[in-house]
């Protein structure tokens, strides 16, 4: 048998690994699984195993290398044959194990069943790895926890726009995994990408307090109340110029008496909780006891200015134009329209038909600003400025 120091496993430098196969191929570029032998100029397929089985003229699997030295190729031959020796034996160790196992199973029964649920559970993990990466790198390639708000896309258009390319970009990825790829496992989701995403929005927060600490940011408040059972909910979402991130909700259904006191309390609590070198102003809804609150806490903290919700500003405005009676008078007619369109599937159905454009979408919107444009009209006697 020829010496294996004719195969040394160090001075491969840029090689995928230390296999001694890598001193007879290159990888071939974009080509997963594809070597060119440096020998003949052949490619072949299969991997570092094929280009050994080549070079050492083993049938079966691959044509053998003409150019070959008989010393190279014996020697490369008893190399696979040793592999496989190794395997063989791996596996005869691996059986006498598991025979003695089963052989104590009536003495042990409860230890074996534990014994064998973790071995196969090891044996599945360790088969389904490289199944698990080829899941993750589709995961990622397709969005992964990424969506339309951390891009600025509120419009429908633009919204099914990006829709369109993260669908074409998902069929360019699978067609690029390739079959075989599962959906991944309850633990995968619960355990695995639970902790995944919740580190990868971790690090996220952490960038944009970076932000909050120059520039500094808002704290916003917003509550909500269940019609049902009447849980009231306040949520707290914290904004700069770099994003929005939701930071928590608190229940206060069992607060029944939510005076200023109560909201200062918990806004000045959530301020602390955030970092008061962070926050800089405010911003909550127009009730007597928030404004109380606001205006309590700048005169505890000196750098922080309370802001009334613009849009709750405008939704009190709206309705008190809405309970003018010309305008509630337009708004009940449109009411009625409404309601006779969307309770009856033909005249839904009609308006479908006859409100597309030239690519076959629906123009809805259009239909919804006719009556806006009439409102402002007859409301102030003027067209309202369009884009």
């Amino acid at each position: 048998m020829p010496p294996r120091e004719e195969f040394p496993t160090k001075g491969l430098e840029g090689a995928p690994s230390n296999d001694i196969g890598w001193h007879f191929g290159t990888l071939v570029p974009n080509a997963r699984g594809s070597i060119v032998c440096k020998l003949c100029g052949k490619v072949v397929k299969g991997g570092i195993t094929r280009l050994k089985e080549h070079i050492a003229h083993k049938t079966g699997n691959v044509a053998p290398c003409p150019n070959v030295t008989g010393v190279i190729r014996e020697s490369m031959m008893n190399v696979l044959k040793e592999s496989n020796t190794k395997k063989i034996d791996k596996k005869r160790r691996k059986d006498e194990f598991l025979s003695q196992l089963i052989e104590e199973e009536d003495e042990h029964e409860g230890f074996i069943d534990e014994v064998s649920a973790i071995r196969q559970a090891t044996r599945e993990s360790i088969q389904s790895q490289h199944e698990w990466h080829r899941r993750e790198e589709f995961r990622r390639s397709t969005g992964g926890w990424d969506n339309i708000y951390e891009e600025g896309r509120s419009s429908h258009g633009s919204a099914r726009e990006h829709n369109r390319e993260r669908t074409s970009k998902s069929i360019l990825v699978a067609t690029e995994v390739g079959q075989g790829v599962k959906l991944p496992t309850p633990y995968e989701v619960s355990d695995v990408y639970l902790e995944s995403e919740y580190q990868r929005v971790h690090d996220w927060v952490n960038v944009l307090k970076t932000h909050w600490k120059e520039l500094g940011a808002t704290l916003m408040c917003d509550g909500w109340t269940n019609s049902l059972n009447q849980m009231h909910i306040i949520n707290f979402l914290v904004y700069c110029s770099k994003g929005t991130i939701f930071w928590k909700s608190v229940d206060v259904s069992s607060v029944r008496s939510r005076y200023a006191e109560f909201y200062y309390r918990l806004l000045d609590s959530v301020v602390e909780e955030i970092g008061e070198n962070y926050i800089v102003q405010i911003v909550t809804d127009n009730e007597a006891a928030m404004k109380a609150a606001g205006k309590k806490l700048m005169l505890k903290r000196q750098h922080l200015y309370w802001t009334s919700c613009a849009a709750h500003c405008l939704d009190l405005c709206l309705e008190d134009i809405g309970k003018k009676p010309s305008v509630a008078k337009v708004l009940d007619e449109a009411k009625k329209v409404t309601c006779f369109i969307y309770n009856h599937i033909w005249t839904v159905d009609l308006m479908k038909k006859n409100l597309k454009n030239q690519n076959g979408e629906s123009k809805s919107q259009g239909l919804l600003m006719k009556p806006k444009k009439l409102f402002w009209e007859k409301i102030f006697g003027k067209k309202p400025m369009t884009s």
